[in-house]
């Protein structure tokens, strides 16, 4: 008569067939002798017990449910950490960056980079980058670590045009004795006072800038002929040999006036 095996995994009925075996083949090492006759019967339930485990039902066989969750877990995992971050260029020109660019930006978070796109809406754009600190959460401290990350283009200064110099006074006739001074202090060029204007200064003129290196100065004008004209202070960034140290120190010292191009 067949046994029934009682309903079990697959992997459970592979271990009960392996020590069924293992048992049989023991006790039939001890007694072959003595059981010789009994061999056959042995054998046939042994091979009705396999022929019970290899016809167990087909359920017993699906993958377990907790498998499958870690499984769809661990891919939702993997999915959603692959999302790739955005490069961004500096320095930043203040109207076209967007809200997630200006994250970006030492002192400013998500907070700040929102409020700055709301005010920028707001009144049509900037003209000049002073106007940040009219953004709630933005003060002096803030606007100075910006200085070389963020640029206006044609930028403008927030009070009126300064006016031009007035020209120095003649100085009065010396006395006949000293008149056989050189003459060539009087043929001197005098130099562009400061702030310099970018798109008239000379080298000689850019050399009152404080460390200003002959090379740097004779860059800086073959830069102006190759565009034409500043609109910017920011686009001495892009003149070879300066870093952006060198440009927060000399920013105050420069200037656009107005839109004619130099001579």
């Amino acid at each position: 008569m067949k046994r029934k095996l009682p309903k079990r995994s697959g992997v459970a009925a592979l271990v009960l067939l392996a020590g069924a075996l293992g048992v049989l083949a023991w006790q039939g090492s001890r007694h072959l002798t003595a059981a010789s006759g009994n061999t056959p019967a042995r054998l046939a339930a042994v091979s009705e017990t396999v022929t019970d485990i290899g016809t167990l039902p087909a359920e017993e066989s699906q993958p377990c449910p907790q498998t499958a969750a870690v499984t769809r877990q661990t891919e939702t995992s993997v999915t959603s950490d692959s999302s790739p971050q955005t490069a961004v260029t500096f320095p930043l020109e203040l109207n076209a960056a967007g809200a997630a660019e200006l994250e970006q930006l030492p002192g400013i978070g998500a907070v700040l980079a929102q409020r700055i796109v709301a005010y920028r809406t707001q009144i049509g754009g900037f003209s000049n980058r002073e106007q940040l600190l009219e953004v709630e959460g933005i003060g002096a401290a803030t606007l100075e670590g910006l200085n070389g990350w963020i640029f206006v283009e044609n930028e403008t200064a927030l009070s009126a045009e300064p006016e031009q110099p007035l020209p120095e006074e003649t100085p009065p006739p010396q006395p006949a004795e000293e008149s056989a001074l050189p003459e060539t202090s009087a043929e001197t060029t005098p130099l562009m006072p400061l702030p310099l204007d970018l798109n008239r200064a000379g080298e000689e003129d850019l050399m009152q800038l404080p460390d200003m290196q002959p090379a740097l100065a004779a860059e800086i004008v073959a830069f102006r002929e190759r565009i034409t004209a500043f609109s910017s202070v920011y686009e001495l960034l892009y003149v070879d040999g300066m870093t952006e140290a060198y440009f927060t120190e000399i920013r105050d010292s420069v200037q656009i006036y107005g839109d004619i191009a130099p001579e």
